[in-house]
């Protein structure tokens, strides 16, 4: 069956008639809203402000130099005047006396213990005092000196490894420390040879 279309659904045919009904709603409208109220006024839409985002970038601060002066032109002498000028004089300074060790290598080998590695160690039973030279009393000379001596194992001072000082008193110290007597030291009760460091104070009344 075929059917035919219909002339009220043709749009083309209608489009002018329900525009102008349309226009002219919308004339009735607003004039029975102006005849009710005159004085109506429409606001216009503002849209809110939205926030801006400002993006601040950081810069070094730059510094600025000023170059440095020039130092002013030296006057350069000549090599004669320099070599006739006359010399320029220097005072002497006195300076301490250097500390001087003085060894005595042994003959032969001995076999002797550290102070520290013994159980008991050894007791001065005879102390002798070295002379006080008398140049270092005319130079009014004072100091300390250490003397390393071997005690034997019968208490007497066998050798002298080295002695520490001013040289000038010295050979007064090899003197009187070879007179020193000791009661010898002693480890796994048998007396042992040990070495000593003897301290001799020199000083001017």
């Amino acid at each position: 069956m075929i059917r035919l279309k219909s002339k009220e659904a043709d749009l083309k045919r209608t489009y002018t008639r329900d525009l102008w009904t349309a226009v002219g709603l919308v004339v009735l409208v607003l004039a029975a809203v102006v005849a009710i109220d005159p004085q109506i006024a429409f606001d216009a839409r503002i849209p809110a402000p939205r926030p801006a985002t400002i993006e601040l970038e950081l810069v070094p601060a730059t510094e600025q130099r000023r170059p440095l002066p020039r130092p002013p032109l030296q006057r350069v002498e000549s090599v004669a005047s320099v070599v006739d000028a006359p010399p320029v004089p220097v005072r002497e300074h006195k300076l301490p006396r250097p500390v001087v060790a003085t060894e005595f290598p042994l003959a032969e080998e001995v076999e002797a213990a550290e102070l520290w590695m013994v159980e008991q160690p050894p007791k001065v039973l005879k102390k002798v005092l070295p002379a006080y030279p008398d140049s270092a009393r005319k130079a009014q000379v004072e100091g300390k000196v250490f003397a390393r001596v071997l005690v034997g194992r019968k208490g007497q001072v066998a050798h002298i490894d080295r002695i520490e000082g001013p040289q000038v008193f010295q050979r007064a110290v090899a003197q009187a420390a070879k007179a020193w007597e000791f009661a010898p030291a002693v480890q796994n009760d048998r007396p042992v040879p040990v070495w000593v460091s003897l301290p001799f104070v020199f000083e001017l009344e």
